[in-house]
């Protein structure tokens, strides 16, 4: 078994991080109904009440995988914002890509599609994702010239995100590249 006695808030964190890591291994190989504190006991190798100390119900796990996903996106949207003003590079370009582009995202299919079907049945579970979502079309707005071409690239992202969760695959590699290259371009666009 993992060491479960919690030291401190750098431990706690990582022990949280070890447990979600198994709790998204469960999701996405058989699924989020079969999500249960037991199966992410089993996967993560800690005690039960080592999991329930950490995540005190399947409710509060779902919550913690959620928030999860939302930290790790905001991270890489700010990072890419304060990486394109400090460069001088167009800030919009960048929050584009982030968006937009496949390998930017690191998607998970599975877990993603694990948690929208656990929303499904918990609505509010996906309210950190509303508020992180509504956060950066804010910022992507605000830096652009074309708010309506910059609203257009925003729902092709959103096509673009859920054909990846879906596994609908509809464009090759090569056209998908052209595609986000496309996007990006347009919000980078002046206005006609």
């Amino acid at each position: 078994m993992m060491a479960e006695q919690i030291s401190s808030g750098d431990d706690r964190a990582s022990t949280r991080d070890l447990i979600l890591d198994a709790a998204e291994r469960v999701v996405a190989r058989d699924g989020a109904r079969r999500l249960t504190i037991d199966a992410v006991v089993k996967e993560s190798g800690y005690s039960k009440g080592g999991v329930l100390y950490n995540f005190p119900s399947k409710l509060e796990l779902i919550k913690g995988m959620v928030q999860r996903m939302v930290d790790s996106h905001t991270q890489r949207h700010e990072a890419a914002l304060a990486e394109a003003e400090a460069e001088g590079r167009s800030p919009l370009e960048a929050m584009a890509r982030v968006l937009v582009c496949k390998k930017e995202r690191e998607l998970d299919r599975q877990v993603s599609m694990g948690l929208l079907a656990a929303a499904a049945e918990n609505p509010e579970l996906i309210d950190p994702i509303r508020d992180a979502v509504a956060r950066m079309r804010g910022d992507i707005l605000a830096h652009a010239a074309d708010p309506q071409m910059a609203s257009i690239m925003l729902l092709a992202a959103d096509g673009l995100h859920f054909s990846d969760i879906l596994g609908l695959d509809i464009l090759t590699e090569d056209e998908r590249e052209a595609v986000e290259a496309r996007l990006i371009a347009l919000v980078s666009e002046p206005p006609q």
